[in-house]
C-alpha cells in the first residue's frame, strides 16, 4: 500500500489546522455582525455559532487522532453543509450564504486536491440547479430572513474574506513552496553530482578491492613459484587505479623486477616500498603514460595511494611468511635430522612422530599414533623421578631432562628430551612438542668413565702418596683442583677442599725454613712451565715429614695452565740417606785419625832406626789404636743395622755391595 511520507503527513496536517482557523474566525465574525444588523434572528445566529463552533471542534479532533485525510474530507463535508442547507431555507440561490459555496470549493481543492475541489464544484453545481428548480416551482420554502442590501453585502464577505484569506496563503505557500522546489532543485541536483561522485568513487574502490582480492588470491597460492606469482601480480596491479588502460606497473623483489611491457619513465609516477624482516625489498611503482589527459588536480587519488601501501604491505607479508616458511621446513629438515620428535595431546597421546623416533623406538609411526606415552617406559626411573616433570606440564612451562625409554624389541635407549607445552587463548595446554636426542652412547660411556673414576680413587687412595691436579697463580700460591686421599697420615688430616679452598693451611704446617723455597718453586714453575720436582719439609703433630713433590704442567680445554703431579714421604728415605751420610762422615773423619797415627807408627818402624825396646813399644801402641779402630768399626757397623732395621726401606741391596774379594787375593 502507498504511504505518505512524514513531512507530507505533516504538510496537511497543518493545512486543515489553517483552514479550519480561517473558517471558523471569519464566520465567527460575519455572525457577530448578524447579531447587529438582524437582531431579531439572533436564535438562528447563536445556532449558526454554535454549529461553527462544533465543525472547528471535531475538524480539529479528527486531526489530531484520525489523521489529516480524515479531517480533512470531514471539514470539507461540514463547511459544504454549513453553506447550502441555510440557502435552502433563507431564500434559495439569492441568499449571499450560496456564494460561500465558491470558498468551500476552493477549501475542497486545498485540502482534497484537483480531484476533490472538482468532485465538490459538481456536487455544488447540481444541487444549486435543484434550488433553481425548485424555486421556479415554487416548492421552495418561503424565506425566513428577509436580507437588506447591507445584509447582503455583509453575507457576500465570508466567501470574498475566505478567498481572499486563501489567495493570501495559496499565494505565500506558493511563493515559499517555489522557493523550497528551488532549493529543493539545486539540493537533488546536488545529491545528483553527489550520487554520481559517490558512484564513481563506488566504481574507483570496488576495482581498488577487486584488485587487492586478485592480489591476495595469487599469494594464496604457496606452491608456485615466485616468478609466475609476481608476473601475475603485475598484470592485475594497473586494474586498480582511475585509468586502468592508461596504467602501467612495475614489481620489485629483492634483486628481481616484474614490469608491464610498455613500462617506462612517465611523467605522473609514484612508488611505495618496504623491507621483509630479512631485508628484502619489495617496492611497487604504478605510472600513467604520456597520453595522460590534461588534469589541474593529481591523477593518483588519496585511495590509489593508500592502496598501494597496502599492496606493497600485502606482498611484504606474504614474503615474510614465505621467508619464515622456507626456515621453518629447513629447521624442520635439519631437527628431523638431528632429534627424534613427537607431538601429543593433553591426554599424553602421540599426533605425530618422525623417522628417527620410529628408528630409535623400533615402533612404526601407526602403532605409535593414538598410543599414551607410556608404551615407551622402561621402569628404570622410580616414580618420583617424574615428579618435576609433572608440575612443569601443570604450570605450562618446558621441561628439560634424561629419560631411559625402553624400544619394540626390549632394548633400552637414553633420551635428553626437551618437552614444551602449547597453550591455547584461554592458557589451557592443547598439545605438548617433544624435542629428543640420542645419549646412549653418551650415558653408557659417562658410566664407563665413573667406573674408571671409581677405580682410579681406589687405586690412588691405597697409593702411599698424593696425587694433584692444581693451579700456579703468579704470586706462587696455588688453587688444587683434585687431589687423591692415599694412605698417608699426613694426607688424612686435609681434604680437597680444605686445600682448594684454604690454601693458607696448607702453608702453616709448611716448615718454615722451606716456605721461601716453596714460594719461590712456584713463581718459577708458574713463569717458566718447567717440570717441578723438589723437597720440602711439614710440621704434622709436632713431627717433621720430608715430602718430594713432582708435577708437570699442560693446558686444558680453555687454555689454562694446569699442573699434574705427586707428592711422597721419603722422611725414611732422608733419614736413611741421613745415616749413611754420618757414617761416611765418621769414616773420613772420625777413622782417619787412628790411621793417621798407624801410619806415622809404621813409617817409624820401617825406618831402621829404632830399638828393640822402641818396637816394642810402637807395637803396643799400635796394638791399643787397633783395639780402639776395631770397635769403633762394630759400633758404627751396629748402628747402622739398627737403623736399617727402624727404616721403613726394606730394600735388598746385597747383589749391589762390592764385597772388595779383589783386595783380599
Amino acid at each position: 500500500m502507498f504511504s505518505i511520507p512524514d513531512k507530507e503527513r505533516d504538510y496537511e496536517s497543518y493545512m486543515v489546522y489553517v483552514l479550519t482557523i480561517i473558517w471558523t474566525v471569519t464566520i465567527g465574525c460575519i455572525i457577530s455582525l448578524e447579531f447587529f444588523l438582524v437582531p431579531e434572528s439572533w436564535q438562528r445566529w447563536v445556532l449558526f455559532l454554535g454549529i461553527n463552533v462544533v465543525i472547528a471542534a471535531v475538524s480539529l479532533y479528527l486531526n489530531q487522532t484520525a489523521g489529516s485525510q480524515v479531517a480533512g474530507y470531514s471539514l470539507t463535508a461540514m463547511i459544504w453543509l454549513f453553506a447550502t442547507i441555510p440557502c435552502f431555507s433563507a431564500g434559495g440561490i439569492m441568499d449571499p450564504g450560496i456564494l460561500s459555496q465558491m470558498s468551500v470549493i476552493l477549501t475542497a481543492g486545498f485540502l482534497l486536491g484537483w480531484r476533490g475541489g472538482l468532485t465538490v464544484g459538481l456536487l455544488t453545481l447540481i444541487t444549486d440547479l435543484g434550488m433553481v428548480y425548485l424555486e421556479v416551482t415554487g416548492d421552495l420554502p418561503e424565506p425566513r430572513v428577509l436580507h437588506t442590501p447591507l445584509s447582503r453585502w455583509v453575507g457576500a464577505i465570508v466567501p470574498f474574506s475566505t478567498i481572499l484569506a486563501l489567495q493570501y496563503y495559496s499565494t505565500s505557500h506558493l511563493r515559499s513552496g517555489l522557493s523550497a522546489l528551488g532549493k529543493e532543485i539545486s539540493r537533488r541536483e546536488a545529491a545528483e553530482k553527489s550520487k554520481d561522485q559517490t558512484l564513481y568513487e563506488l566504481g574507483e574502490r570496488v576495482k581498488e578491492l577487486k584488485t587487492l582480492f586478485e592480489v591476495s588470491r595469487i599469494l594464496r597460492d604457496e606452491d608456485a613459484p615466485q616468478e609466475q606469482l609476481f608476473s601475475s601480480i603485475v598484470k592485475e596491479l594497473p586494474l586498480g587505479w582511475q585509468f586502468p588502460d592508461l596504467a602501467v606497473a612495475s614489481l620489485f623483489v629483492g634483486d628481481k623486477s616484474f614490469a608491464s611491457p610498455d613500462f617506462g619513465v612517465y611523467d605522473h609516477s609514484f612508488c611505495s616500498e618496504l623491507k621483509t624482516k630479512k631485508g628484502t625489498l619489495v617496492k611497487i611503482q604504478i605510472a600513467y603514460k604520456n597520453t595522460l589527459p590534461q588534469m589541474e588536480e593529481d591523477p593518483f587519488l588519496k585511495e590509489e595511494r593508500r592502496l598501494i601501501e597496502v599492496l606493497v604491505d600485502m606482498i611484504t607479508s606474504a614474503l615474510d611468511n614465505r621467508e619464515r616458511k622456507a626456515e621453518l621446513k629447513d629447521f624442520r629438515y635439519a631437527l628431523d635430522i638431528a632429534a627424534f620428535v613427537s607431538v601429543a595431546g593433553p591426554d599424553a597421546k602421540f599426533n605425530l612422530v618422525n623417522e628417527n623416533f620410529c628408528k630409535i623406538s623400533k615402533y612404526s609411526a601407526e602403532e605409535l599414533i593414538g598410543q599414551h606415552h607410556d608404551i615407551l617406559w622402561s621402569g628404570y626411573h622410580p616414580a618420583e623421578y617424574f615428579f618435576e616433570l609433572g608440575n612443569a606440564m601443570a604450570n605450562g612451562r618446558p621441561f628439560r631432562g634424561e629419560f631411559c625409554n625402553r624400544a619394540k624389541d626390549g632394548s633400552l635407549y637414553w633420551a635428553d628430551s626437551t618437552i614444551v607445552p602449547f597453550l591455547d587463548e584461554e592458557g589451557k595446554i592443547y598439545q605438548f612438542l617433544s624435542i629428543n636426542y640420542d645419549i646412549t652412547e653418551r650415558k653408557l660411556g659417562t658410566e664407563k668413565l665413573r667406573e674408571s673414576e671409581r677405580l682410579l680413587k681406589k687405586i690412588t687412595s691405597q697409593v702411599p702418596g698424593n696425587t694433584y691436579m692444581f693451579e700456579i697463580a703468579a704470586d706462587g700460591t696455588n688453587k688444587v683442583l683434585f687431589k687423591s686421599r692415599g694412605t698417608e697420615p699426613f694426607h688424612q688430616t686435609h681434604t680437597a677442599e680444605e686445600e682448594s679452598n684454604q690454601s693458607e693451611q696448607f702453608r702453616e704446617h709448611l716448615h718454615e725454613d722451606d716456605e721461601l723455597k716453596y714460594s719461590q718453586t712456584m713463581k718459577e714453575a708458574h713463569r717458566t712451565g718447567s717440570p717441578i720436582s723438589f723437597q720440602y719439609r711439614m710440621v704434622v703433630n709436632n713431627s717433621v715429614r720430608w715430602r718430594w713433590m713432582q708435577a708437570i704442567s699442560e693446558k686444558d680445554k680453555d687454555g689454562k695452565i694446569v699442573w699434574y703431579g705427586a707428592t711422597s714421604d721419603i722422611t725414611s728415605l732422608v733419614e736413611y740417606i741421613a745415616s749413611i751420610e754420618q757414617m761416611i762422615f765418621d769414616i773420613g773423619h772420625v777413622i782417619r785419625r787412628p790411621l793417621s797415627t798407624m801410619l806415622s807408627l809404621t813409617k817409624l818402624v820401617q825406618s831402621g832406626e829404632l830399638s828393640e825396646k822402641d818396637i816394642r813399644e810402637i807395637s803396643v801402641h799400635l796394638h791399643q789404636v787397633s783395639e780402639e779402630m776395631d770397635k769403633f768399626i762394630r759400633e758404627l757397623n751396629e748402628d747402622y743395622h739398627q737403623k736399617r732395621k727402624n727404616t721403613q726401606l726394606n730394600i735388598d741391596i746385597a747383589s749391589l755391595i762390592d764385597n772388595r774379594s779383589s783386595l783380599f787375593e
